[in-house]
């Protein structure tokens, strides 16, 4: 009489992809734990320093606002443009390190000769280290997210939340990011066997993701317009700006430094705003929107990763091994 081999519960393809991973989802958890510490230490160092020289909270329409906001860059301004430009341009790459021998060691070292014909059999063991791995690295992407966002926070004084490096070290554009480059890591050590390639195609595509987004990110709503009379700097209200441009009294659209060559200087072109009939337009993006455009990024960054672990799990299912 042949016996019936039953396959394991979900539950327990879960538990055993957890213990199959525990020593990478460790170092993953100590390296994030180290940088946390890291960033609470320095973050209180820089946050000391804005309130030291009075540039939070003050208008930066003001001549004394900017001066106090200079002399907090001359002091504080390279460990900020260091931190903001690796997490801005480097900052998916966690993902890439996870993601990248998660299928790829196992073809590397010959185990899926023994993991993949088990009960379970290859897909149920691909789905469950990457529902596993990448559920753990989103919930730590999000808490180490949390901290580097109030760690960037004070470049926002200045240019408002929307600025690039700030934008990106919020928690859902971030963990967005760490999960698609992850996926695509995990794929290409699918298909190409290679821990060390699949690393090196995560580290780039973190920085092209990022390119890509921030080329697309204005976009992701119908940016609003106003019309101004005015050259002069008025109060702030971090608005992202995405482009200005000038009417003339018919109508007629212009362009800012058209406006400059009638006027002859500053002077000129200030006095044709504001008794010559001309209108000085700008498109943007208001503050109010951050939260809105923060959720649309991780949307389509997420819809992908799913997409792309999709793939994965396709082509382990169709690969021979």
């Amino acid at each position: 009489m042949s016996s019936l081999t039953l396959a394991p519960p979900r539950s327990a393809v879960l538990r055993a992809a957890g213990l199959r991973h525990r020593p990478a989802l460790r170092t993953l958890l100590g390296v994030l734990v180290g940088l946390l510490l890291l960033l609470a230490v320095t973050g209180y160092y820089l946050h000391a320093g804005l309130d030291r020289t009075g540039a939070v909270g003050c208008d930066m329409a003001l001549r004394s606002c900017n001066e106090r906001w200079k002399e907090f860059l001359r002091e504080y301004g390279p460990e900020l443009m260091v931190g903001g430009n690796v997490v801005y341009f480097l900052g998916g790459a966690l993902g890439a390190f996870v993601g990248s021998p998660l299928l790829a060691r196992e073809f590397e070292h010959g185990t899926v000769r023994f993991a993949w014909t088990q009960g379970a059999g290859r897909t149920r063991w691909t789905v469950g280290g990457l529902v596993v791995v990448g559920s753990v690295l989103a919930v730590a992407t999000a808490v180490t997210a949390a901290v580097l966002n109030w760690w960037i926070s004070p470049m926002a004084v200045h240019g408002g939340r929307f600025t690039p490096l700030v934008f990106t070290s919020a928690p859902p554009a971030l963990v967005g990011r760490v999960l698609l480059v992850f996926a695509l890591s995990a794929l290409a050590g699918a298909v190409l066997r290679r821990t060390v390639v699949a690393l090196g195609i995560g580290v780039v595509a973190s920085v092209v993701t990022t390119l890509v987004a921030e080329s697309l990110r204005f976009h992701y709503r119908a940016p609003l317009e106003d019309t101004l009379h005015t050259l002069a700097q008025t109060s702030l209200d971090h608005r992202w700006e995405g482009g200005l441009w000038v009417t003339d009294p018919a109508g007629n659209r212009l362009d800012l430094g058209r406006l400059y060559d009638l006027g002859g200087d500053y002077y000129g072109a200030q006095k044709l705003l504001s008794e010559g009939g001309y209108s000085l337009h700008e498109s943007y993006q208001p503050d109010s929107r951050f939260w809105a455009f923060q959720f649309i990024e991780f949307g389509w960054t997420a819809l992908l990763a799913v997409a792309l672990c999709a793939a994965a799990v396709w082509w382990v299912r169709r690969r021979a091994f």
